[in-house]
């Protein structure tokens, strides 16, 4: 089942900024890079770290843990660089009349 659930006005998540959510219990990480959109948890799966404190790489679309320098490919969740090994959950993020919305599917 999917449940949509508004997150905030899209103006409220400037270029390049990382901004954590808890929604439904769920701990995600929206990242902005220009007009694209990325969602996925928020927690390093290596040391348990928030994301939201970590950086991007806007040209590889990765997510760097500050705590192991791991990181996750924005995209699919991937893990990209040790000592991440196991992949964050994606979840989609859409841009509706100004609203950015995330699909969470159980």
């Amino acid at each position: 089942m999917d449940t949509d659930v508004t997150l905030c006005n899209v103006e409220d998540i400037p270029d390049g900024a990382l901004k954590h959510f808890e929604i439904m219990g769920y701990d995600i990480l929206i990242v902005r890079l220009g007009d694209r959109f990325f969602c996925v948890d928020e927690a390093c799966t290596y040391k348990w770290a928030m994301l939201t404190d970590g950086r991007v790489d806007p040209d590889k679309l990765l997510i760097i843990c500050k705590d192991c320098n791991g990181s996750w490919d924005l995209q699919t969740g991937q893990p990209h660089d040790p000592p991440a090994k196991f992949p964050l959950t994606v979840y989609r993020a859409d841009t509706v009349a100004g609203e950015l919305i995330v699909t969470f599917t159980y």
